[in-house]
């Protein structure tokens, strides 16, 4: 069995759902982890360029992975992120207000031949937006198992008013579902039972799967053309390249990140000893003038002189009794 390649990162990510040809992968994924069923079930009718959605916050600029156009006007996009890089939650606002907006200006395009006029979208045209976001990193530094927010591996979140159920529709234009790996642990493949848990693994283990689990998946039709779908970006060449070189980029990235967090903390121990040996010196030099205190105390001093010489007032040199 050839060995294949991790989902998770980004060139394949992108190849793998990607795929005009076999856009009934993303639909079985969309529909899976949002429960859709029967009636509500998506079927893509565009896959749209993702370069619209560019990113100029830093660099490099970057763009989201996936963004699809269902039949019934509903807009997804989809994104894969396997490190917690400052401002992910505020990224994802990004996105869905930059879709989402952005409608107004989208105008078809047509040919000279067919001489047909521009269709604008108007503000009742505009369609709802779904992020879907798929993160394998630990969202939650103080904790080890990342949980923020109890232990459902898919969490949406939706824009609701506070006092007015009856005006809900004027805020269900943007919804967004974060599926957390991390939260899904180690479970064995015999014991997954619905094609969202199958999916979750398949995404969280395909690059250290075994052959026995790949034919048990290749059981059901959709997981089959998904494993060769894999099979085949994994056997190409230019696609293992580039494979490598984004793992590359990522790892050098993250060593830059953490040499960054170790500079922080050293920074931040020098500050801590600066403190605390200024503290110890101002508590030293208290200690040194109670016990002068004590002494002129014993020596029948009186208190306001006490005070005077050593700076310390009425009530500490009353305590010292």
């Amino acid at each position: 069995m050839i060995e294949l390649l991790d989902i998770k990162v980004d060139v394949v990510f992108k190849d793998f759902f990607g795929d005009r040809s076999s856009k009934e992968i993303l639909e079985s994924f969309i529909n899976s982890v949002l429960g859709f069923e029967g009636d509500d079930l998506i079927e893509i009718e565009e896959f749209l360029d993702p370069r619209k959605m560019r990113v100029e916050v830093g660099r490099p600029s970057t763009f989201v992975d996936l963004s699809v156009k269902s039949k019934g006007g509903m807009r997804y996009i989809i994104e894969m992120q396997t490190y917690n890089h400052e401002g992910f939650d505020k990224r994802l606002l990004y996105y869905l207000g930059k879709d989402y907006t952005e409608q107004l200006n989208y105008s078809h395009v047509e040919t000279q031949k067919s001489r047909k006029k521009k269709k604008q979208i108007n503000y009742h045209d505009l369609p709802k937006v779904h992020i879907i976001a798929i993160i394998d990193f630990h969202r939650c530094s103080n904790k080890e198992d990342g949980i923020l927010n109890g232990d459902k591996v898919v969490e949406t979140y939706r824009f609701k008013p506070e006092f007015s159920p009856s005006n809900e529709h004027l805020f269900d234009q943007w919804r967004a579902t974060i599926i957390d790996l991390k939260k899904f642990g180690d479970k064995p493949l015999e014991e997954l039972t619905t094609d969202k848990e199958k999916w979750f693994y398949l995404l969280k283990n395909a690059s250290v799967i075994r052959e026995k689990e790949v034919n048990s998946l290749k059981k059901e039709p959709i997981f089959q053309r998904a494993l060769e779908r894999l099979e085949k970006l994994s056997a190409d060449p230019a696609t293992r390249k580039a494979y490598e070189a984004s793992i590359n980029e990522q790892r050098d990235h993250l060593a830059v990140l953490s040499a960054q967090r170790k500079e922080g903390l050293k920074e931040g121990l020098k500050e801590g000893l600066k403190e605390g040996l200024k503290k110890g010196l101002k508590e030293g030099r208290k200690e040194e003038k109670l016990e002068i205190a004590r002494t002129m105390h014993k020596e029948n001093f009186p208190i306001n002189q006490i005070s005077k010489l050593t700076g310390l007032s009425i009530k500490e040199i009353e305590a010292l009794k």
